[in-house]
């Protein structure tokens, strides 16, 4: 049976292990030149390096987004930034513009993946990119699963969605607010999210309040529940949308996605249907402004829109990730929130499972009994069996 990939977001490294740890095929990453989140953390040259050959020591894909809208001066450092590129091989470079594509065919061997920015949105496109030598369209936001069967009748090339993650109001994500709002271009990494403004309407004659709300502030997408549809209709890849989020929305999204889809192929294969209630579930629990399933199955209208808030829902927090583990000694872990002696934290494994931690005695780096954990610090936990480098932890909130 048809076996679509699992590609996840990865900020940075630790993100991009993460991932691989809890599933993920794939992963797409932004180096230091023209990606479209300038204010995540990135790979440095040396990073991106060390990222592709973790990935292909364990049967992996990396692949580098060179997504933004080229300007002229743009054009001379991603020609310096190539020959380093060729030297790497990233397993595909995903691009927006048509020049830089260009570019990178003449200047690489790479593989090259059209970006959801090129608003790629129906079979002729796709039959013309592909004939220009692309090997993957990562189809845009706004094309349904009803629309993937048309494309593939006219092209064999492969196709990716987004079927989880932050959705933008805009097309495709072009979107110009924040250049006039704040000055800094949503097309060149600089995105402020005015989509998730509160927006009012005003009397201009006495300046009274007629209406306010969030009018542009778009639910996550979450697609579970569509897996079947996606690999009926083989759809090559399955995107999760967040270099930007924790790394627990990294470490769940991975995991329940993995089970997923490996659960809707054994159900598949035995004519038995596919329940995908528990993974929603578990998908719900972290960071998230509710859900929709976008343009995925028609186009979204008020449904897929929250007005009344633009604050996330959660009922789990990302409590840290353990660094290291000595066997009868102890945990080493990360700490991003503040925690007490005996609180409940749950550690999920590489395949999702969750585990109680004991938290019943904290020590610092000397060995010295702490009355609290602190964040940004690192702390010991009593040496617990099961417990592994890059498990992430956290606690109901």
């Amino acid at each position: 049976m048809f076996k679509p990939e699992l590609l996840l977001p990865a900020g940075n490294l630790e993100k991009l292990k993460i991932a691989f740890k809890y599933g993920a095929d794939a992963c797409y990453v932004g180096g230091n030149v023209f990606g479209l989140r300038k204010f995540a953390d990135n790979f440095s040259e040396n990073e991106l390096e060390q990222a592709i050959n973790y990935a292909n020591e364990r049967g992996k894909k990396v692949y580098l987004v060179l997504n933004g809208f080229a300007h002229n001066t743009d054009i001379e450092s991603l020609l310096r930034y190539f020959p380093f590129l060729e030297r790497i091989q990233p397993h595909a470079f995903i691009i927006s513009d048509m020049g830089v594509f260009n570019l990178a065919k003449r200047e690489t061997s790479i593989p090259i993946h059209i970006s959801t920015q090129a608003s790629v949105t129906n079979g002729y496109t796709c039959k013309f990119l592909h004939e220009q030598g692309a090997k993957r369209i990562v189809l845009a936001r706004e094309v349904t699963i009803a629309e993937c069967r048309e494309i593939q009748k006219l092209t064999d090339v492969e196709l990716e969605l987004f079927v989880h993650g932050a959705q933008c109001a805009s097309y495709s994500g072009k979107c110009v607010i924040s250049n006039y709002a704040s000055g800094r271009d949503s097309n060149r990494g600089g995105c402020v999210q005015s989509c998730r403004h509160r927006y009012d309407i005003r009397d201009t004659s006495n300046s009274d309040e007629i209406a306010s709300s969030h009018i542009m502030n778009a639910k996550d997408l979450m697609s579970v529940n569509l897996i079947p549809e996606f690999i009926h209709n083989r759809i090559h890849s399955f995107k999760v949308e967040g270099r930007m989020k924790s790394n627990l929305y990294v470490a769940n999204t991975a995991a329940v996605y993995r089970a997923a889809i490996d659960d809707c192929i054994e159900s598949l294969s035995k004519n038995e249907p596919f329940d995908p209630l528990p993974y929603e579930q578990q998908l719900m629990t972290v960071s998230n402004r509710r859900f929709s399933t976008g343009g995925l199955v028609q186009r979204p209208f008020v449904e897929s829109i929250h007005y009344p808030t633009s604050n996330c829902t959660k009922s789990t927090e990302l409590i840290g990730t353990i660094k290291d583990v000595i066997e009868d000694d102890g945990i080493f872990m990360e700490i991003k929130v503040p925690f007490n002696p005996g609180d409940n934290l749950i550690r999920i494994d590489e395949n999702g499972q969750r585990f109680s931690l004991d938290t019943n005695t904290l020590f610092n780096m000397q060995n010295d009994v702490l009355d609290k954990a602190r964040p940004n610090s690192i702390i010991k936990l009593p040496w617990q069996q099961g417990c592994k480098p890059l498990d992430v932890i956290h606690k109901e909130v």
